[in-house]
């Protein structure tokens, strides 16, 4: 059983902090303090919506990226019935905003895997907004997608062939400004050999925290990214930081093994401005990451994504 830890999308802001363990009183205190004031840079509006968007699925892998960020994938033998997914921190500003499907050939009841995409490949997606915890009747849909046919038929239209690609784009309001990736460098232009050897190091270092199990350095290090995910979903009671703050310790200190690095490729995603390590394995082909933990019932995903901030020559994670 696989499980993806929510919000584990890490946020990494100097990476000479992950070799320093912070064992004041003082420092400790100060850095729960932070998070637990992060909704006070929150603001609210009028209409505060949250974006998300509705699919399912049946009889191939699939996944989802926002603005060239992946959102889900999924290749495991299964059928989806409909699920729905928030992609407000996907969204840095309002105006147009491009969506990628991309459908892979099934997995089999007998685990092994179809060479191509078949008759049965089904997809169909929507993205929707409505009013932050209103109800999901009240959803305006603003993109709809769903896999083609063959003419006069109900075999998909790629059936056949090893791989589908649909791009499009859909127009979003937001009223908040996020800085996310929109200004980091083009890690395309780099030396890719070097660039890989400072990814691994970057993702190491942070297996470290996790090991440790420190949550105080853990805490620092997520804070710009909490700060970006409170503001994209209004998160603006002491409450809601309360919660995170919560959540964030749990998952610290949950008794589970990380595993060491391996088996595992370079991308880079959003024109060149993120990277990621993931799974080349068969068993982990689904995760957004190398990293990731056992428990003894589940396999966790620890997922973030690395940039390089404009006048900055060192890799941290952004989501």
């Amino acid at each position: 059983m696989k499980k993806l830890i929510i919000g584990s999308l890490m946020l990494l802001s100097g990476m000479a902090a992950c070799q320093q363990k912070q064992s004041s009183d003082t420092k400790v205190k100060n850095q729960k303090n932070k998070m637990l004031d992060i909704y006070k840079q929150v603001k609210t509006y009028n209409y505060n919506p949250w974006y998300e968007v509705a699919y399912s699925s049946d009889a191939c892998g699939y996944e989802i990226l926002i603005n060239d960020i992946p959102l889900h994938r999924y290749f495991l033998f299964s059928t989806a019935n409909q699920q729905t997914l928030q992609i407000n921190d996907h969204i840095l500003s309002s105006g147009k905003q491009n969506i990628t499907i991309r459908m892979f050939p099934p997995q089999l009841s007998d685990k092994s895997w179809s060479p191509t995409l078949t008759d049965a490949a089904k997809f169909s997606i929507k993205i929707q907004h409505r009013q932050a915890g209103g109800p999901i009747e009240s959803a305006k849909q603003v993109f709809e997608f769903t896999a083609p046919h063959k003419p006069g038929t109900d075999h998909f239209l790629a059936s056949g062939q090893k791989y589908y690609e649909f791009k499009g784009a859909f127009e979003a309001e937001v009223p908040y400004k996020l800085e996310g990736w929109g200004n980091s460098k083009d890690l395309s232009k780099e030396n890719q050999q070097d660039l890989l050897k400072e990814a691994v190091e970057a993702y190491n270092s942070f297996r470290d925290v996790l090991i440790q199990k420190d949550v105080d350095v853990y805490a620092a290090l997520m804070y710009d990214k909490e700060t970006e995910l409170a503001k994209a979903y209004y998160w603006a009671t002491p409450e809601d930081s309360g919660q995170r703050w919560n959540e964030m310790k749990g998952n610290m200190l949950e008794k589970r093994e990380i595993l060491p690095l391996k088996d595992f490729k370079m991308v880079l995603y959003a024109g060149g401005k993120v990277l990621a390590l993931q799974p080349t394995s068969e068993m982990y082909k689904d995760f957004l990451s190398a990293i990731h933990a056992q428990t003894a019932d589940d396999d966790i995903q620890v997922s973030f994504f690395l940039h390089k901030k404009a006048g900055s020559d060192k890799l941290t994670p952004i989501r």
